[in-house]
C-alpha cells in the first residue's frame, strides 16, 4: 500500500515543478526603448520619454535651464535602464 501512495506522490511533484518550469516570463514593458523592435523605433521611443521627462520637470522646477533638464533626465534615463540586482 505504501508503494502507491510513494508513487502518488512522485508524480504529484514531478507535475508541478513541469508547470512551475513552463512559465515564461512577462514581455519588457512597452514604455522602455529597448521594447522597441527596430533601432529607429527605440531612438524615437528614447527620445518621447526625454521630452516628457524634461516637460514634467520643468513643470516642478521653472527656473532650471534647458540643459539642466535635459542633464537630470537623461541621468534618470541611465539609472531606469541598469538592472536592479
Amino acid at each position: 500500500m505504501s508503494r502507491p501512495i510513494a508513487l502518488l506522490i512522485l508524480m504529484s511533484v514531478a507535475s508541478t515543478a513541469f508547470a512551475m518550469d513552463q512559465t515564461t516570463q512577462p514581455p519588457p514593458s512597452s514604455t522602455e526603448p529597448s521594447a522597441a523592435s527596430t533601432p529607429h523605433q527605440q531612438q524615437a521611443m528614447h527620445d518621447q520619454m526625454m521630452k516628457d521627462c524634461m516637460k514634467k520637470e520643468h513643470q516642478k522646477d521653472s527656473s532650471m535651464s534647458k540643459d539642466q533638464l535635459k542633464k537630470y533626465c537623461q541621468d534618470q534615463m541611465k539609472m531606469k535602464e541598469q538592472p536592479n540586482g
